[in-house]
């Protein structure tokens, strides 16, 4: 996801992640929803499929502010409770497996945009991010709980509708009210805030499609007619190849096809499950570029199909993501694309107000949107770059590709993606990912040199400036470079310990250094803040 303005899992009855109901695991939703062609009142019927363990006896689905007509199970009704907030339903003793059936109607006051765009036509958007499906979808609203979906939209027949999964034409009804039933079907579980539908006019244009050995994937841009050419020649004109290049670092992209569509989402972008939403202003104003693509695409596997099992953890979707538009950009374009990025990250980090705050934060659990911060996003991607560079690009990269096979289409923690990493870098890295996901901050060096011209050797001394509250950061390799007045440059590696403020260390030098550089290739989230001669 882009805001606006930058812009193996758990066993089925373990422990519940905040907002999961222990005991109840959403395997599958069928909605039928009929969109108004005029005012905001909604017609829906849902179908929940669900597993659940002996000792369940009730299911909790958060549905928000509307009516409902009824709730059924086995061609019957049976007894609920509703209090605008999540409708209850008593569950008889017998299957593991159960269907519930809940009609419904009213007006979504959030979630389901129903209005005009930009371009001054109807439409209608999902926009569920967080957990805003609950406004017009009756769900288990949490990341950690993932289910297959169906989505059969009745809209006026002049209208295309877009929503998750492939279309299924054989289950398409034109009916003699001027109206159209439209399926999708989603045959991968995703999380309920990447659940959507796109209705409107649209201009659809197709891409080449991407090629993964014999599987192939189909590309699609849907923007309203005014912007179709350009998207096609700016924002998506290599639609296709960033996604190769995510096959080719990562793995087989996790759905059946990949539609960019231009619509009324709140957030800069939204990574829903093979139909990624994006503002509709950019088009407009024709400023949109092909980072948030890389972005938003990268998501498809990072988020959608790796799922961040609570908030707290949802660098491992952002972090991902950010990293990624700058990884996909090297691979396109050279490697000072993502050297530029990490720059610009770094900056946007320490002018960020979340710098006390450690990236996996619990204290904002229960209020998602505050975690769209810098932490999330711009050290994130730090994290991501920094250990490439600390346990190499192969075991990375290996690492990578194992926690996307591991963990598709289920839901991962911090912890699991630890785990991945240590297995393949063959090392113990708790001490990395503690300093850098749990602990505040980042280090703040102060740099002093002497250079002792009988032994031929520079003695250095480096003291951690940062807050105390940050804690100390352990550096097992930090590169100086010295320039000498004569032009000669020589470059050492040093090791800081976090074991105490002040680091003391020698290093061979064949000449007196007119200039010390301090991690000259930018590979380290820090911050010189003095440098000198003793």
């Amino acid at each position: 996801m882009r805001t606006v303005g930058s812009l193996l899992a758990a066993l089925l009855f373990g422990a519940p992640a905040a907002g999961q109901q222990r005991g109840i695991d959403v395997q599958h939703y069928d909605f039928l929803v009929a969109l108004p062609d005029s005012g905001s009142v909604i017609q829906a019927r849902a179908w929940i499929v669900f597993r659940r363990s002996p000792g369940a006896d009730t299911i909790d689905l958060q549905l928000v502010d509307m009516s409902v007509d009824s709730v059924g199970h086995s061609q019957r009704s049976i007894a609920f409770t509703y209090d605008g907030r999540k409708i209850r339903v008593p569950l008889a003793r017998g299957a593991r497996t159960d269907t519930i059936v809940v009609s419904y109607h009213g007006v979504p006051r959030d979630g389901l945009i129903i209005g005009t765009n930009a371009r001054g036509r109807r439409a209608i958007f999902a926009d569920n991010w967080p957990e805003r499906a609950r406004y017009w979808l009756p769900t288990v609203d949490h990341p950690s709980d993932k289910a297959t979906v169906a989505i059969d939209v009745s809209a006026p027949a002049s209208w295309r509708v877009v929503a998750n999964g492939v279309y299924d034409r054989r289950r398409e009804v034109f009916r003699v009210d001027g109206r159209m039933n439209r399926p999708w079907v989603e045959t991968r579980p995703i999380p309920t805030y990447t659940m959507v539908i796109g209705a409107g006019e649209f201009t659809v244009s197709t891409h080449r499609p991407a090629i993964n050995g014999r599987d192939t994937v189909p590309i699609q841009v849907w923007t309203y007619p005014e912007d179709s050419a350009f998207a096609d020649s700016v924002p998506f004109r290599r639609a296709t190849e960033i996604v190769e290049v995510m096959q080719r670092l990562i793995g087989p992209f996790p759905y059946e096809k990949l539609a960019h569509v231009q619509s009324s989402t709140k957030f800069g972008g939204m990574e829903n499950s093979s139909a990624i939403f994006y503002a509709e202003k950019p088009y407009v104003e024709r400023k949109m570029g092909e980072g948030v693509v890389r972005h938003e695409t990268s998501h498809q596997w990072f988020g959608d199909a790796v799922t961040e099992r609570d908030w707290p953890d949802i660098w491992l979707s952002e972090g991902f993501a950010t990293y990624f538009d700058g990884v996909i950009g090297a691979a396109l374009d050279g490697d000072s694309v993502l050297a530029n990025a990490m720059r610009a990250n770094a900056e946007n980090y320490f002018k960020s107000d979340v710098t006390d705050r450690p990236i996996v934060d619990s204290g904002y659990a229960a209020d998602p949107i505050k975690l769209l911060n810098a932490n999330s996003y711009p050290k994130g991607a730090w994290v991501l770059h920094m250990l490439h560079g600390t346990i190499g690009d192969s075991a990375f990269f290996r690492g990578l590709r194992a926690y996307y096979r591991t963990y598709r289409d289920s839901t991962a923690t911090s912890e699991d993606f630890q785990r991945v990493m240590e297995k393949e870098a063959k090392a113990d890295l708790g001490w990395f990912f503690h300093q850098w996901l749990y602990q505040p901050g980042y280090p703040q060096l102060d740099v002093t040199w002497q250079y002792d011209a009988g032994a031929r050797k520079v003695v250095l001394g480096i003291t951690q400036r940062q807050k105390p509250e940050w804690g100390l950061f352990g550096l097992p390799v930090l590169t100086l470079e010295f320039r000498g007045a004569n032009g000669a440059t020589v470059r050492r590696d040093i090791t800081v310990t976090g074991g105490g403020r002040e680091t003391s260390t020698r290093v061979d030098l064949p000449f007196t250094p007119a200039e010390v550089l301090v991690d000259p290739d930018g590979k380290l989230l820090l911050r010189v803040t003095a440098i000198g001669r003793r």
